[in-house]
């Protein structure tokens, strides 16, 4: 597979932070799809709303593809928190190296 889009949302509950959170988990979910059937090279893309924790997300983004960034369509409107995540490059999927303990 080339590339991975998701634009999905939850159902929005009017709070702000739970909304955020929720739909950062789901980007997480469809970048764990993405790693199982991305070929090296590839590309993801998902909706996020701003809102401060999706650092984890963009660091595990950084750590797997080359290069990372933000997009906001034009049609979104000017005070939306909506965006999407843009990564391509992808590097395969990340390996933690064993550590030797056990």
């Amino acid at each position: 597979v080339d590339f991975v889009v998701s634009d999905i949302a939850p159902s929005a509950t009017g709070h702000r932070t739970t909304d955020h959170i929720r739909i950062i988990a789901l980007a997480e979910a469809a970048l764990e799809l993405a790693r199982g059937v991305l070929g090296l090279g590839g590309g993801f893309i998902a909706k996020v709303w701003q809102g401060g924790s999706e650092q984890n997300l963009l660091a595990d983004l950084k750590r797997d593809f080359a290069q990372v960034r933000h997009a906001k369509p034009q049609a979104s409107r000017a005070g939306s928190a909506e965006m999407y995540v843009v990564a391509t490059g992808y590097r395969g999927k990340f390996q933690q190296q064993d550590s030797g303990e056990g």
